[in-house]
This record gives structure tokens, sequence and C-alpha cells, in this order.
């Protein structure tokens, strides 16, 4: 009887000790899992930190696998095994080389504890060096650098909201405040942050609503960039954004019913042919739209880009059957050479052709 109680306490202190070898497990404790490198210039070069991890467990941790999201971070890490209540040292190094503005890298540790792996971030602010400054931000206004000014959305249905942004790096010694000086209804623009400190960068983000234009067809608009000194004691930076929206009729929608009795454009010329033009001179032509669908059609708009051609039309709605004229000036003062070779757009509701084209040709002498 004596043997089997003797045979049954092996047994069970067989399991409590195998019970405890289960539970003792590794645990990893980090001094800090954030390492903020500050301000600091790109001359400066490589920056170091150390993350200190502590085996607080009661069994060895090992280190597996280190994983850095960006090649501009290097990790140093320990490969032999952390003892219970020892540590080590995990160096992570930053390059700013070309990399001007606030960064935020993280490292990936995974190891033999629960949970197994932990996130290790490190940031800053990079002072770019000119050079890496003119590559990021090629185009400059002061100490206020972009990435580009010119903002082209491309097509755009009438009613829908379009965005576009920029980013704008102050390179300068002072925290500079942005704001905008905008003439227009259908654009906001917005900065965040719109206070901006030296090395640091913000997003310029303008937000263009299709139903506040008066104007179809392309629009080319400019938003001034204003920005000045946290204390206002310097001269204020300006810059123009130019954005340009081509804001065209959404024809989607329209059954076959609908379409047949659509109205329809037709223009009565493809080409005006400015003849024997001289210099300081303002020649006028014109030509005929005239409506032949079912509906009534509504000029939205003639345009041109050159510069010495305007036009104006007499009527914006035609019904069926009806003619509009539209009346061509060219101001050849305002020529950019002593040959005219230029476009119009017509822009109508015609769902078939809601745009047409008027080539104006001339020798200017």
């Amino acid at each position: 009887m004596r043997q089997a109680w003797r045979h049954i306490a092996t047994i069970l202190l067989a399991i409590i000790a195998f019970s405890g070898s289960l539970m003792a497990q590794p645990v990893a404790s980090w001094n800090e899992t954030t390492h903020d490198f500050g301000t600091f210039h790109e001359s400066a070069g490589k920056q170091t930190c150390q993350f200190v991890v502590a085996n607080t467990g009661d069994s060895t941790m090992v280190i597996t696998q280190v994983k850095s999201t960006c090649g501009c971070t290097v990790v140093s890490h320990p490969t032999a095994p952390i003892a219970p209540a020892a540590s080590d040292v995990i160096d992570v190094t930053f390059t700013p080389t070309g990399r001007p503005g606030p960064f935020e890298k993280s490292v990936w540790v995974y190891t033999n504890t629960t949970p197994n792996r932990t996130r290790l971030t490190i940031k800053g602010i990079v002072v770019g060096s000119p050079e890496s400054v003119r590559t990021h931000f090629p185009v400059g206004a002061g100490n206020l650098q972009f990435t580009n000014l010119t903002m082209a959305a491309g097509e755009v249905k009438k009613g829908l909201l379009r965005n576009n942004s920029i980013t704008a790096y102050n390179s300068g010694n002072d925290t500079l405040v942005i704001t905008f000086d905008n003439n227009t209804s259908h654009i906001t623009p917005h900065a965040v942050p719109d206070t901006v400190a030296p090395g640091a960068i913000s997003t310029l983000t303008f937000f263009f609503d299709t139903m506040r234009t008066p104007l179809w067809g392309i629009n080319d608009d400019h938003i001034t960039i204003v920005a000045t000194t946290l204390h206002g004691d310097k001269t204020p930076i300006h810059a123009d954004a130019n954005i340009v929206v081509n804001v065209v009729e959404d024809f989607t929608q329209l059954t076959d019913e609908e379409r047949v009795e659509a109205p329809v454009c037709q223009i009565l010329t493809d080409k005006i042919v400015f003849n024997n033009l001289k210099t300081g001179e303002v020649a006028e032509s014109s030509f005929t739209i005239k409506n032949t669908g079912k509906s009534n059609l509504i000029v939205r708009r003639v345009m041109s880009t050159d510069k010495a051609i305007t036009t104006k039309c007499d009527k914006t709605l035609l019904k069926p059957g009806k003619e509009a004229t539209v009346t061509i000036k060219v101001n050849t003062n305002k020529a950019s050479g002593n040959i005219l070779n230029s476009q119009l757009t017509i822009i109508t509701n015609d769902p078939s052709g809601p745009r047409a084209t008027v080539r104006v040709v001339g020798e200017i002498k």
C-alpha cells in the first residue's frame, strides 16, 4: 500500500514540475518603443538611438528576427539569448541623406515571447541641405519650397468636387504661417498644418467645386499662397498656385429618347482665315452656329487660349432651327509671333458633340 502511495506521489510531483516548466516563459520589457530625434540638419549625418530590452520573464528570451520598413533605417540587434533578469540593446540608425522634412520609420522586432513582435518607431525632422531641398522641392518662393505649383485635374463632370494637393517645405530658420489670397468662389484652399516649423512640411489642398464655377470647359485659376513668419517681422512670401480643371457636362444619364430629342450644334465653317493682317491693327470676322436638333441649344462658352483672340456670341440659347453669330477679334499687338494659328472651342449642351472647334489662321505683316 505504501509503495502504491509513493508511486502516486512521484507522478504528482512530475506533473507539478512539468506544469511549472510550461508556465515559465520570457517577457520582453522595453525602456521605450518610440524615439524622437527632434530637428537636426542633414549635414549632421547618421543618427543612432538605443532601445533597451529586458527579459523580465523566467525563461530565456531570443530575438528571432528584426525587420526595417525602409532602407534608410539600419538595425543592429543581439543574437545571443537573453537570460531572465538580463537585458540587451538594439541600435537603430537613420540616414538623413536626401530626405528633407519630417520622417517616421518603424522597426519590427520578433521574439519568442507573447506577443511575439514589438514595433519600435523613430521619428524627427531633417533640415535638408540646399541640394536635397532643390531635388525634392524644386519650386521655390523665398524660404518656402514646393513640390510644384501647377495642378491639372483633367476632366471633372459638373456637380462633382475635385481636390489636388501639393507639399510645401520650410527651408528657413523661422516658423512660417501659411494663408491664402483667394479671389474665387469655387476653390477652397487648406494648409495642414498652417504653421510650419523650420524643416517641416505642410500639405496644401485645393478643393474645386464645379457647381460654383461660372465657366464650362477649361478653368485656369490662380490662388496666391502667403507665408509670414510667426511673429510677422519680415516681408511675407507670395507664390501663385495654378489650378487647371476642365468642367464637362454629364450626359451618361440620358435615355435613347432624350438623345433623339436633344439639340444638335452645327458649325457652318471649320476655319476662319484672316488675310493681310498688319501689326498694330485689330481685325474682325465671324461664323455661325445653328441648332439643327429638336430642343433648345445652349451655347455654354466660346473660348480660345490665345491672348490675341477675343470672342463674343450674340445668343446663348438657340431654339430648333435658329442661329447665333460668333464674332472674332484679333489684336495683332498681343500675338506671340507673325503667324496666327489658333483654335476656338465651342461648348454646348449637344450630347452628340458638346465640344466643337474652329481654327483661326492668318499671317501678320
